[in-house]
């Protein structure tokens, strides 16, 4: 039984196509995972530079449907299946996937959308197991190489670039969104000493926060204060996740001579009389840090393998996790039952403790049992076993 079988993956990144495009295909896998999330296990990941969607046990019809939500905005994206869709994963979470190789913004993004999929549902069972392991690749990676020395990420990127064209320690900066980029941007500012940072975000709260952190100074994000700041400063840094324009237009006597959008889909207007830097102004910049992190890569990429060769015997223990957990319940329910007959709290406790050191040994070899691959052994042996409790 292969456990990886049932897994698929339809992915398109920055290497095919825009921000833009990115942006609006995020917005339908959202829907595409309320639809199909409740039915299926479901994960989906939306960056600046990519959006994927991993389903588990998906019939080729609903692998379709997920294709052909990309197909509104793209000609194609790329499908991947079995131990293929789990080696693209675990590189992405390393970080080995990204336009900046080793960036950490990327294994933070990954956990961020496990941890909101989990709670809300869509990510559960094996395809639950399959993300843990990336996560844990991923750190794994950053522990144990140097891959990620140096710039962080895109933000870190963006920065740096400008650096090059502004003296930033006499420049007034705005950064628009105090979301896990906008905040980045911020600290990334403030430790090069910038000469005066704006931070404006919707919920103002958060912008008060990271301004506090920062040294800078907090406003709300309205159009307002948006035409303010482009009056007032130099650069303005946009991150905001948003499907309309935050920078539209420039007034006539602004102040700003650089616009860098970081926003998936854009949110600067384009032909703007301005200086504007967006995501794909960086990919050279990230090829020359890239080229210095050659060894590491290599090493990094030993990693991801020897996580997925753990992979199968990991889904087969869960597996009979999974399996046998009826099996352990009904056990439970018979031992309450039994004490309460008895009439006596201690019996109950009794009774559930001695069913417990009776199906404990017996779970854990079935598990080593799947973990040695006879997972249909396995399976057999755990209904057999339930068949038996409950009949």
């Amino acid at each position: 039984m292969d456990l990886l079988a049932p897994l698929s993956a339809v992915i398109l990144t920055y290497k095919e196509v825009g921000a833009d495009a990115l942006g609006r295909i995020g917005v339908e896998m959202q829907r595409c995972m309320k639809e199909l999330g409740p039915k299926r296990p479901m994960y989906v990941l939306h960056t600046c530079g990519r959006v994927e969607a991993y389903l588990y046990g998906a019939t080729p019809e609903e692998v379709g449907r997920v294709v052909n939500a990309y197909r509104r905005y793209v000609d194609s994206a790329q499908v991947l299946t079995g131990a293929e869709a789990a080696r693209h994963l675990l590189r992405v979470a390393a970080g080995l996937e990204s336009m900046l190789i080793g960036e950490t913004d990327i294994l933070g993004q990954v956990e961020e959308a496990f941890d909101r999929q989990v709670k809300a549902g869509y990510t559960r069972g094996l395809l639950k197991t399959i993300v843990e392991r990336a996560v844990r690749t991923g750190k794994r990676v950053r522990a144990e190489t140097a891959i990620s020395r140096g710039p962080r990420g895109l933000g870190s990127l963006a920065v740096l670039h400008v650096a090059q064209l502004v003296d930033l320690s006499k420049a007034r900066v705005a950064v628009l969104g105090a979301g896990a980029m906008g905040a980045g941007l911020a600290m990334e500012l403030a430790a090069r000493g910038v000469g005066k940072l704006y931070i404006l975000n919707r919920t103002f709260e958060k912008a008060v926060e990271v301004a506090a952190k920062t040294g800078g100074e907090a406003r709300p994000l309205t159009g307002e204060e948006v035409e303010r700041c482009l009056r007032e400063c130099d650069v303005v840094f946009s991150s905001v996740h948003t499907l309309e324009y935050v920078v539209d237009s420039v007034p006539p006597d602004a102040a700003v001579k650089i616009i860098v959008d970081l926003g998936v889909p854009q949110t600067v207007a384009p032909g703007l009389p301005v200086k504007v830097i967006r995501i794909e102004d960086l990919r050279q910049l990230a090829e020359r840090f890239n080229a210095g992190r050659a060894t590491e890569i290599a090493k990094a990429e030993a990693i991801v393998e020897e996580e997925l060769a753990q992979l199968p015997k990991l889904l087969a223990r869960r597996y009979i996790e999974e399996a046998v957990a009826t099996l352990m319940e009904t056990a439970m329910r018979i031992a309450e039952e039994e004490g309460t007959r008895a009439g006596n709290p201690a019996a109950t406790l009794a009774a559930k403790t001695t069913a417990k050191k009776l199906l404990l040994p017996i779970v854990e070899y079935l598990k080593q049992l799947a973990q040695d691959g006879q997972i249909e052994e396995a399976v057999k042996h755990a209904q057999l076993l339930t068949r038996l409790i409950t009949s």
